[in-house]
Order: C-alpha cells, then sequence, then structure tokens
C-alpha cells in the first residue's frame, strides 16, 4: 500500500462526508442498497495492479479456452448442470487476497471467482462516487 496516500485519505475522511458519499451512492436507486458500504480505497503501486491485471487475463485466457467446459465437466456434481447454459458468462468478478512470496514481494492469490451480475451496477457507479 502506498502509505502516503492512505494517511492522506484517512486525515481528510470524516464522518459528514461519509454520509455525503452514502446519500449520493443511494440517490441513483434510493433504498435499493440494503447492505452496509464499509468499504475503503487502498492505494497499490502500478507495477502490483499490472500483477492484478496479469493474474485476471491469465484466468480469463483459461476460462475463455474452447475446451474449457469439457475440461471441468467432472468438476459439476451430477444433476447440478445449469439447463441452457451459454458457453461463457457474461460478468465475471475475481477476489484476490494481498500475499507475500517466498523473495517478500506482493503478489495475487486468487480467493474466488464469481459469474454472476448480482452487485455490478452497483460496481460501476460506486468508483465515480469516490
Amino acid at each position: 500500500m502506498i502509505i502516503d496516500l492512505r494517511q492522506q485519505f484517512n486525515q481528510n475522511f470524516t464522518a459528514e462526508k461519509y454520509k455525503e458519499f452514502l446519500d449520493d451512492l443511494d440517490s441513483r436507486h434510493p433504498g435499493d442498497i440494503v447492505f452496509r458500504v464499509a468499504e475503503t480505497p487502498i492505494f497499490i503501486p502500478k507495477d502490483f495492479k499490472n500483477k492484478i491485471i496479469d493474474a485476471c487475463e491469465a484466468i480469463v485466457d483459461v476460462i475463455a479456452d474452447k475446451d474449457f467446459i469439457k475440461l471441468t465437466a467432472a468438476a459439476i456434481p451430477k444433476g447440478e448442470a445449469v439447463p441452457n447454459e451459454n458457453d461463457h458468462t457474461h460478468f465475471i468478478a475475481f477476489d484476490f487476497g494481498i500475499c507475500e512470496n517466498a523473495a517478500g514481494e506482493l503478489e495475487p492469490q486468487l480467493i474466488e471467482m464469481q459469474g454472476f451480475p448480482s452487485l455490478f451496477a452497483f460496481q460501476v457507479y460506486y468508483p465515480e462516487v469516490l
């Protein structure tokens, strides 16, 4: 994390600004955000951001491969396949943990992938409000 930016963010945080932020988020679809919005930005250097992007692109290369469905068919328990499934999801989200490797460098480690759209409209608007 870029400590100077984190400190600057923390020093400028106020309860009033947080309320304005929540009000702005709620303004597009009043009452629809029924969960606590407690995320805070993290400030990472560009080289680590690029590691995360590279990891995402490597994963997408695997799941976009024409043989992916065949290769993973045995992982889905019998009777649990989605009927009328299309070739690829229209949405995908990656959740990464930030880990330290043996050399002491930060590296992203995949925690989970999600292929459903439940929060995507919120995720598009959220950075605009930040």
